[in-house]
């Protein structure tokens, strides 16, 4: 009869078996990954080209005095507010429907586009022209628009 197995030895590879293994497992790596590999290099070619890549590098050198410089800036009261004014104008056109929102800059758009006009033909407006421009549908609904939006307004300050 054979005798138990009491020991039994694991097989620790060499350093040459780990590196051959790593090689291994990276040329399968970049030859499943090659399309995403290259692009990523142009990526970085083009960063190199354009400069950016060396201000990148200086900026991860110096982190500490650039974090140093970013954290004090952004201490100052201003920036303080101006942070808190951004996040609130964020909030609110988040309350807002998208297409609310494009009727209303399509609109800002358009009426600076005509006003312009306006002003390069040299066109004067009489007391007689602001009561025609009363009854034009177009005005008149952009009045109502914004006598809505001052009363609006009101009722919040």
């Amino acid at each position: 009869m054979a005798k138990p197995t009491t020991v039994i030895r694991k097989h620790e590879p060499t350093e040459a078996e780990k590196q051959a293994q790593a090689l291994g497992d990276l040329v399968s790596f970049v030859a499943k990954n090659g399309d995403a590999l290259q692009e990523t290099l142009k990526v970085i070619q083009l960063l190199h080209d354009s400069g950016a890549l060396e201000v990148i590098g200086a900026l991860i050198q110096s982190r500490e005095k650039v974090m140093e410089i970013g954290v004090s800036q952004l201490s100052k009261p201003t920036m303080t507010r101006g942070v808190n004014n951004v996040m609130s104008a964020v909030g609110m056109l988040g309350e807002l429907e998208p297409e609310t929102i494009k009727k209303v800059f399509e609109g800002i758009v358009n009426g600076m586009q005509h006003s312009a006009e306006e002003v390069r033909a040299g066109k004067k407006t009489g007391v007689m022209d602001l009561m025609k421009a009363y009854k034009d549908p177009d005005v008149n609904r952009a009045l109502t628009v914004m006598l809505g939006f001052l009363k609006g307004m009101g009722q919040k300050l």
